[in-house]
């Protein structure tokens, strides 16, 4: 059975004026954005990896051996958990996890331009299915005040997703021409995450977390690659 299950959330209202980056602004040419799908399916295989290392990790260390003293019982932990994080270490290097950003859409949806003061609404009904937290391995997101992390349980199964909602009562001022642009082309209209994950381990010892951690919201047209306006979230 899965261990992601999808959910339906209501439309989310989101509404932003534009302050950090003027309005025509490329894309890099060497950067390429992500589906939602394909930043789901990265959690996933993260999660996946990291639940059955760190299971298996605490099964080798659950008793004590018939034969064994606790001296070498204590050392035996402590040469697995050494084990354990080395292994999961690498393979965060291996994935480049350091290095990498994850830049993710959430389609934008276009609602009403006021055109005497240039104030557009915006919102995203998308969603990112997330890994849910099991008692090993728990995933969170570094506080932020457009993109958050739900977990809840929707019809008997445990779900988890991310979704940007900007704070109420923002919108977004853009001249008018810009704004019949984006009308024009809206099914190319997106917002742009850019994702940091990162593994750390628990002081606790019996837990591994996946850290998610955005480092900027944009406003583009994935087409033509114009940003409309990017604001740091670090």
């Amino acid at each position: 059975m899965s261990t992601f299950r999808r959910f339906l959330l209501s439309t989310l209202i989101v509404l932003f004026v534009p302050t950090a980056l003027p309005a025509q602004q490329e894309q890099s040419s060497s950067e390429t954005s992500i589906t939602p799908e394909e930043f789901s399916n990265t959690l996933k295989q993260i999660w996946s990896f990291l639940k059955s290392e760190t299971e298996t990790y605490l099964a080798s260390i659950a008793a004590r051996g018939e034969f064994e003293t606790s001296r070498e019982f204590e050392r035996r932990v402590a040469d697995a958990r050494q084990q354990y994080v080395s292994k999961t270490s690498k393979y965060a290097e291996d994935q480049k996890l350091s290095d990498r950003l994850f830049p993710v859409l959430f389609k934008a949806i276009l609602g009403s331009y006021d055109a005497d003061r240039e104030l557009f609404t915006i919102s995203s009904g998308t969603i990112v299915e997330a890994p849910y937290n099991i008692p090993t391995v728990e995933c969170t997101i570094r506080k932020n005040p457009y993109v958050f992390l739900a977990d809840s349980i929707r019809a008997g199964y445990r779900t988890s997703s991310l979704y940007v909602k900007l704070p109420s009562g923002h919108r977004w001022q853009v001249k008018r021409d810009m704004a019949r642009a984006a009308k024009n082309d809206e099914a190319n209209v997106y917002f742009r995450v850019k994702f940091a994950v990162r593994i750390r381990h628990a002081d606790t010892y019996d837990k591994v977390m996946i850290e998610l951690d955005p480092r900027e919201l944009a406003l583009l047209n994935n087409a033509t690659r114009q940003v409309f306006w990017a604001v740091p979230l670090n």
